[in-house]
């Protein structure tokens, strides 16, 4: 994909989590059940670096299972931060902290290394997240980055939505010409998807595969310990490993 088609696609999302950001957090609350599957895979006195977090919820997801440690959560959204910022003053076991940070920038990864006060978690988690990133080579740039950022033996869980699966988020899939763009630009899985909560808006998707996880994986030295279908198909489930050694 092209660097200037990025680049547009970056800002149509940048554009809509800016706008959207109080309305969106409504829809994401922290008891959802499938963010009770992903604790599961975090262990208690962790560091945590939650790629995409949004409103926090997760945060507060850990905390009402008992956790401890660390917390760093980061979003390229500022409106977000400061939704997570403030549900989070209520955390008393967890350790959180936040920053806006767009991981489709260079040096992204030295930013949170300075930021969070280490360069090795034992968990990173990307929540609906890769998905938002454009282009293949991104996306493997992106998990290489995450890669560093894993001690050996840390793992990243990820979700990555599956809308083209299901008849009703289908039916939300877009023409590229509203947000000005050439449907030949893109690559095979991306899309244009409208929202409609709180005014009219478009964001862009790519929907993963598990051959691509597995590929990316590959790119990116990390091992796939977990690949599965869940919440009504709807999302990808994938738990990656940096290998020990």
């Amino acid at each position: 994909m092209k660097p200037e088609t990025i680049q547009r696609l970056v800002a149509v999302n940048r554009a809509f989590y800016s706008r959207f950001a109080h309305a969106f957090s409504e829809t994401r609350p922290s008891g959802q059940a499938h963010l009770r599957r992903i604790v599961e895979y975090i262990p208690t006195d962790v560091r945590v670096l939650d790629v995409g977090c949004g409103n926090g919820r997760l945060a507060e997801q850990l905390e009402r299972a008992g956790r401890t440690g660390l917390y760093f959560g980061v979003d390229s959204s500022q409106e977000l931060i400061d939704i997570a910022r403030s549900r989070a003053t209520g955390l008393v076991r967890l350790h959180s902290q936040f920053d806006v940070v767009d991981i489709t920038f260079p040096g992204w990864k030295e930013r949170v290394v300075k930021s969070s006060g280490t360069d090795a978690f034992d968990v990173v988690t990307m929540l609906a997240v890769l998905q938002h990133v454009p282009g293949a080579e991104t996306r493997r740039d992106v998990l290489r980055e995450i890669h560093d950022l894993l001690r050996p033996g840390g793992v990243l869980i990820m979700t990555n939505w599956q809308f083209l699966r299901n008849e009703r988020t289908r039916k939300r899939v877009q023409a590229w010409t509203l947000v000005g763009m050439d449907g030949e630009e893109l690559e095979p899985g991306d899309a244009l998807l409208d929202w409609k909560r709180g005014g009219l808006g478009y964001r862009y998707c790519h929907q993963l595969s598990p051959e691509e996880v597995e590929k990316l994986a590959a790119q990116s030295h990390l091992s796939v310990r977990d690949q599965f279908y869940a919440d009504g198909e709807l999302n990808l489930y994938g738990v990656l490993e940096r290998p020990i050694g």
